[in-house]
């Protein structure tokens, strides 16, 4: 389960289930280090299969959600940018931009993880966490793969009766967890370097993946009608050609109305 459409006990609910998930997973390659004995090598390229298999559950996720709702917005162009568009209907989809954009990052991640992992696996060969287990990858692999799958199957019941806030929150979600990824493995690869152990690198990944994904089980906060002090002050201060704080207060306004517009719009159904 991830973002749930409603508030209320039901709210909290599945946002305890969602971090539930989140620790679980999480947990296999703390698991698989310390009782299987995975080496780092085995959890770098299990930590690239488990963004392949969130990126297919997403993606079915969002098939579903469109298949069992045709909401509005799944026809939307732009909704992975930081506003979406007005255009419905031009052949973009929120599956198809989403597709392209994860399954293009995930491979070029994989190049990158694959080309770390074997190339110190060979300029260190008597470094056991560079040891590379193929048994080690499909016993990771089939426990990610049986988390994430239950998961997606726990959210089939509702999922006629979600909006596509719930489906979009989702997606934003998963895109942000491949930056955070890629983030992740270059702090780790610091951390590395400063202990002179692998398994600097393998704390900073999971710490930093475990802290975003337990941060973006609640849904954002609507934009406000109204700017925040601290921005009116810099509208003020940077913006004076453009009518200061007063101009950028009007600009913020419309923007949040727009916003509001868009994601009524979104929730519209449309003829079959």
């Amino acid at each position: 389960m991830d973002q749930p459409a409603g508030g209320g006990h039901a709210a909290v609910g599945e946002r305890l289930y969602s971090a539930f998930v989140v620790l679980v997973t999480n947990a296999i390659p703390i698991y698989g280090v310390i009782r299987l004995h995975w080496s780092v090598a085995n959890v770098l390229v299990l930590f690239w299969i488990e963004n392949l298999l969130v990126a297919v559950f997403t993606c079915l996720r969002i098939a579903v959600h469109r298949a069992l709702t045709r909401k509005r917005g799944h026809w939307r162009s732009g909704q992975l940018g930081a506003a979406s568009s007005d255009a419905v209907g031009r052949g973009a989809t929120l599956l198809g931009d989403y597709a392209t954009i994860a399954f293009v990052f995930t491979f070029a991640h994989g190049v990158f993880v694959l080309a770390i992992t074997f190339i110190l696996g060979h300029n260190l060969p008597n470094e056991p966490n560079w040891h590379f287990s193929f048994d080690a990858l499909r016993q990771g692999a089939l426990l990610l793969a049986g988390v994430l799958g239950a998961a997606f199957l726990a959210d089939l019941p509702g999922m006629r009766g979600r909006p596509f806030a719930w489906i979009r929150l989702v997606v934003q979600q998963r895109m942000g967890r491949v930056l955070v990824l890629h983030l992740a493995i270059i702090f780790g690869m610091m951390a590395m370097g400063a202990t002179n152990s692998a398994l600097g690198l393998l704390f900073v990944l999971i710490g930093l993946k475990t802290l975003w994904e337990l941060a973006t089980t609640r849904a954002p906060a609507p934009m406000p009608d109204q700017p925040p002090a601290w921005a009116l002050r810099l509208g003020e201060r940077f913006g004076k050609d453009k009518g200061g704080a007063e101009g950028f207060a009007r600009e913020w306004k419309r923007d949040a109305e727009a916003s509001r517009r868009r994601a009524a719009e979104d929730e519209q159904t449309m003829p079959v």
